[in-house]
């Protein structure tokens, strides 16, 4: 009897291992700061892509920092945000994919710290995670 249900335990099995995609690592250095972030596989479409020198980026410059004064606006607590730098990065692993990074110094009651962002070309935000390498 065990026989006839393992196929079919089998299948339930694999189909929720399968519908659950592990999401894409981005992994940057920045200053010895090691920053990742974490993207779902169902973020990068079609309108995510760019291929240089063929056309202007989907996503502009001011467009990705406008993206990100609001996501800082609605998912942060801190109050005032001060651009340090941004930069365009290909996506690792996944040709003509390609994102902002984007480092600002917020404040918060009071301390002042780092805080990154990848803003994708279709202006989606992700915040960074600040990771420090292993002691070697």
């Amino acid at each position: 009897m065990y026989k006839k249900l393992m196929p079919f335990v089998f299948m339930l099995f694999t189909g929720n291992v399968l519908a659950n995609e592990p999401p894409i690592e981005i992994i940057e250095y920045i200053d010895d700061v090691k920053i990742i972030a974490y993207i779902n596989e169902s973020d990068l479409g079609a309108e995510t892509q760019w291929i240089p020198f063929k056309s202007p980026p989907p996503l502009s410059i001011s467009d990705a920092l406008q993206a990100v004064d609001q996501y800082i606006k609605t998912n942060s607590e801190f109050t005032h945000a001060t651009l340090i730098g941004i930069e365009l990065k290909e996506i690792a692993r996944h040709e003509n994919i390609w994102h902002y990074l984007v480092r600002v110094k917020g404040s918060s009651a009071d301390k002042t710290q780092a805080h990154f962002y990848v803003v994708l070309m279709n202006g989606k935000v992700i915040s960074g995670i600040r990771r420090p390498d292993s002691i070697k």
